[in-house]
């Protein structure tokens, strides 16, 4: 037996909160060492842009601990739409899962194509990387893994199959997302882009990014078929089958078709919206908060019933929401503190003696580092966004590709990142460790960082504006 008074305690992560409070206290800290500088701006049409050469030094306005605290609230009052908006995703992605209808659909899905797995895991996947392009499965991916492991149990394959339908095919949308609120969407309404324009090249990398996942998983498949020994879980608790490890078929009822219409007509209406009457961030909340209660309503939840899974939806999301105003404080004590302009000013010297292109993969690459230090999405556009836009004024680098070097960086080490919390999540319950997962996916990461490299420099060399 261990003796309690010798027992080390278990050391425990710092928590995400405390991270970004961290940050917080550390740049109110740097107002007191940087010094305080300004550009001109000047407004073009709906941009406030920043003037190139036209830098110069302020009178400070260090920080204090007073200062620090305001700072908090400031962020999360300048937040506020943002954050309440990842509520009511939350929200109407649980009452869909309540409805059954999500459940219902991919088992039927799996008992048409019977004799065709690989079809079934391709289907699967695009069918969860849309759900990622468009932002409402990310976080949400770990309630689906359940499903995804008697998906793969079903097709006869291994739990790394399961996580790589839902977690990899989730994120290979997501990452490139062409219709995400929380991260293309806030990052293009901070650079002041249209929200969602540059659509159809997202839809490209989208295509191209869930194909390379596609690719990867058939390549597996094929592997663990011919040789059962090179799966991911071979010998461990996760490969041997339970009782509960066939799939059981649901019946896909009115109900269920009619939510899956209101589901595909509420996207439809949120993509046209944004792009044709100029949507923002509280007409997105209005629209999910719509489809929320009809979904709840039609799909046989009843008042009480959408109410409550409203409630368990909101609570979901609790926790990124919050990150948001966190991150966002960040920005606020460095503007209060006038050092934004200053850190750009010095940033931009060596990019723009680099030139644009290389600038904007020098971009790309600081949004891979800081994604492991900032796994949220949002938290971390609404973190490197407001100097990312004012660096790009002064360098030639066009607000779209800067927005785009955001989303690459921040996007594709979500599948690889240990801060992940979602990815760890998920690698739970499918039973795989950290070690052997990264290994396993380190090769399909470093093709997408690639032709995201390649992207990004086409990108600026043909100027792309997206508008």
């Amino acid at each position: 037996m261990t003796d309690k008074k010798t027992a080390k305690p278990q050391s425990e992560e710092l928590h995400v909160y405390a991270l970004m409070f961290f940050f917080v206290v550390a740049v109110a800290v740097l107002t007191w060492l940087i010094p305080a500088g300004q550009f001109q701006r000047i407004k073009e049409g709906a941009m406030t842009k920043v003037v190139a050469g036209t830098f110069k030094l302020v009178p400070s306005n260090p920080q204090g601990i007073y200062d620090i605290f305001a700072g908090v609230v400031k962020g999360w009052e300048q937040a506020a739409p943002l954050i309440f908006m990842v509520f009511f995703i939350g929200a109407a992605i649980r009452i869909m899962e309540e409805t059954g209808m999500i459940n219902a659909g991919m088992a039927r899905l799996v008992s048409k194509l019977k004799g065709k797995e690989l079809v079934a895991v391709a289907l699967v996947t695009v069918i969860t990387s849309i759900g990622g392009a468009v932002g409402v499965l990310a976080n949400p991916a770990v309630a689906l893994m359940p499903l995804g492991l008697l998906l793969s149990r079903s097709l006869g394959y291994d739990p790394a199959v399961g996580l790589g339908m839902i977690y990899l095919g989730s994120y290979a949308g997501f990452n490139v997302a062409w219709a995400s609120p929380s991260t293309v969407g806030l990052a293009q309404s901070i650079a002041e882009l249209p929200l969602f324009s540059g659509f159809w090249v997202r839809v490209l990398f989208h295509a191209v990014n869930v194909a390379v996942v596609i690719a990867f998983l058939f390549r597996y498949c094929k592997m663990i078929r011919k040789d059962p020994t090179k799966s991911l879980t071979y010998g461990s608790v996760a490969e041997k089958p339970s009782e509960e490890s066939t799939l059981t078929l649901e019946e896909f009822t009115w109900r269920h078709k009619v939510c899956t219409v209101i589901l595909l007509v509420g996207f439809g209406t949120i993509i046209y919206g944004s792009m044709n009457w100029k949507w923002s961030i509280s007409q997105f909340s209005v629209a999910f908060l719509i489809m929320g209660v009809l979904i709840g309503m039609i799909g046989g939840l009843g008042v009480n019933g959408t109410s409550k899974a409203f409630v368990k939806g909101c609570t979901q999301m609790v926790f990124a929401g919050f990150i948001i105003g966190m991150a966002r404080a960040i920005s606020v004590v460095m503007s209060d503190g006038r050092i934004i302009d200053t850190v750009v000013y010095y940033m931009s010297l060596p990019i723009a003696a680099t030139g644009p292109v290389v600038g904007a993969n020098l971009m790309y690459l600081l949004n891979v580092v800081v994604n492991f230090i900032i796994p949220s999405g949002s938290g971390q556009a609404v973190t490197v966004m407001p100097i990312m836009v004012p660096l790009a004024d002064i360098t030639g680098i066009t607000r779209q590709v800067a927005v785009q070097a955001f989303q690459f960086g921040d996007g594709f080490c979500n599948c690889i990142a240990p801060t992940a919390g979602t990815l760890m999540a998920s690698l739970g319950i499918a039973g795989i460790s950290f070690e052997k997962y990264a290994k396993w996916f380190l090769p399909c990461l470093m093709v997408q960082l690639v032709l995201g490299a390649v992207a990004i420099t086409v990108l600026q060399m043909i100027g792309w504006t997206g508008l």
